[in-house]
């Protein structure tokens, strides 16, 4: 049983340029572009929720830029990512020569003064090619990391490095230090990941180490952040008063809310099992997904809850509308369409869930439902009132519970027998350890 998300290991980020999975590759491009276009020191916040793909989008630019710039890297499938930009596009992308770094701010969340680790990310990147020059950066990149720890975060490490003259500025000496590392056509891209993760303190000295000691006009910052949480992060540091926008204001000259990944084209990209059953669960969920807004990390959550829930149910017969049983036929409407929608609720949203299914508040489920194409197809509904009609029966049968009937009509083509029995299959499906629960891989 795995999981359906993909973490952004170096064969993900390949993959997912060359198929251009979540419909980015676009972005990805121009915001490399906007680079080219930069002088003077810049810091840019990448912005979105979590679970939106930040870090994808930031290692996918990391790799698109390396692969540009630096004519060592010796690797198979470099060429095919550079065919995935046309030339005239390649030769704009590769007017300046860029070195990147990366750097995990919540992984290196600790005691250490964030200057010292950011320094030694700095300091590890192959800045220059001839053996001469490559010497010198690295005696430049130890002298860095030196000034770091001495002078600057004031670490007593015996037998580590000497210490220099104290009659001379550490900020001037480590600025001048930086500088040194990078060629004078050369530009250094600084990817900061997770900061919005990280301990208030540690967050607040990261950024105030950034600003006073790295404003270098050869360097750009990159920070992929979620800045309404980094915002609650700083007040917690600095009190609920604070004003974190006009904080946050100082440290960053754009902010470029993340491109909304192409959630069609990444749910085709994940199908693997296009059956006429398949189809119409993965057309349903799809459009539940925008209904509620899910991040590419919710709508991995949600595909694989709801396949394991109900992929038995559907695929342990073979499905054809027009001949089934009636009571068949509910099973399939109600994990096809009914479960999805409640599974995507709960995730979102447990109080709304709560009042949905104790009878108290169905409005949003009659309305999305009865606005479906996909459960209007399901019922023969001729048009979208019918469908809302069908909706409300759906729901007042099997959540409110207070009627007699023995037998609800849906369409004239399906009837609900029993209703208030399938409350309790809806919530033995529900619960991901049912009968019939599916733990196969979906994807």
């Amino acid at each position: 049983m795995k999981k359906i998300d993909l973490m952004p290991t170096h064969e993900n980020i390949i993959e997912t340029i060359k198929n251009d999975t979540t419909g980015r590759n676009n972005y990805i491009y121009n915001f490399v572009k906007m680079l080219n276009t930069q002088s003077d020191s810049w810091s840019i916040a990448i912005d979105g929720k979590w679970g939106t793909g930040k870090t994808f989008f930031v290692k996918q630019c990391k790799l698109v830029i390396d692969y540009l710039n630096d004519e060592q890297i010796d690797d198979s499938e470099k060429e095919e990512i550079l065919k995935t930009v046309d030339r005239e596009k390649r030769e704009c992308l590769s007017e300046i020569k860029y070195k990147t770094a990366y750097f995990d701010a919540w992984k290196n969340d600790s005691e250490l003064d964030p200057i010292v680790v950011l320094s030694e990310s700095i300091a590890s990147v192959n800045y220059n090619m001839s053996s001469i020059i490559e010497k010198k950066a690295k005696e430049a990149g130890k002298k860095l990391i030196k000034i770091a720890i001495k002078e600057i975060a004031k670490i007593d490490i015996k037998d580590i490095l000497e210490l220099f003259d104290k009659k001379e500025d550490p900020e001037e000496k480590f600025k001048e230090t930086l500088s040194s590392l990078i060629a004078d056509n050369e530009r250094l891209v600084i990817f900061v990941d997770e900061l919005d993760r990280c301990r208030p303190s540690y967050a607040v000295e990261l950024l105030e180490r950034v600003q006073h000691f790295f404003d270098n006009e050869k360097i750009t910052f990159v920070f992929s952040v979620n800045l309404f949480e980094l915002r609650n992060t700083i007040k917690k540091f600095y009190g609920a008063n604070f004003d974190g926008d006009r904080y946050l204001d100082r440290f960053f000259d754009v902010i470029i809310p993340i491109p909304d990944p192409d959630l069609k084209y990444y749910y085709q990209k994940l199908d693997s099992s296009p059956t006429e059953t398949n189809s119409k669960l993965n057309k349903f969920c799809l459009n539940v997904a925008k209904e509620f807004n899910f991040s590419l990390r919710e709508l991995n959550h949600f595909l694989s809850r709801t396949h394991t829930a109900v992929n038995n149910v559907i695929f342990s017969k073979n499905f054809n509308q027009n001949l089934w049983p009636t009571d068949r036929n509910c099973e399939v409407l109600l994990s096809t369409c009914v479960i999805p929608y409640l599974i995507a609720l709960k995730m979102s949203d447990s109080k709304s869930f709560n009042s949905l299914i104790n009878g108290k508040d169905g409005e949003n489920f009659i309305t999305f439902l009865g606005q479906n194409r996909e459960f209007n197809r399901m019922i023969s509904a001729p048009d979208s009132s019918e469908a809302k009609k069908a909706a409300e029966k759906i729901y007042e049968g099997i959540f409110i519970q207070n009627s007699n009937d023995e037998v609800i009509s849906i369409s004239k083509k399906l009837y609900i027998e029993q209703p208030n029995n399938w409350r309790n299959f809806i919530f033995e499906i529900i619960s991901l350890v049912s009968k019939y629960s599916n733990y196969q891989d979906s994807y």
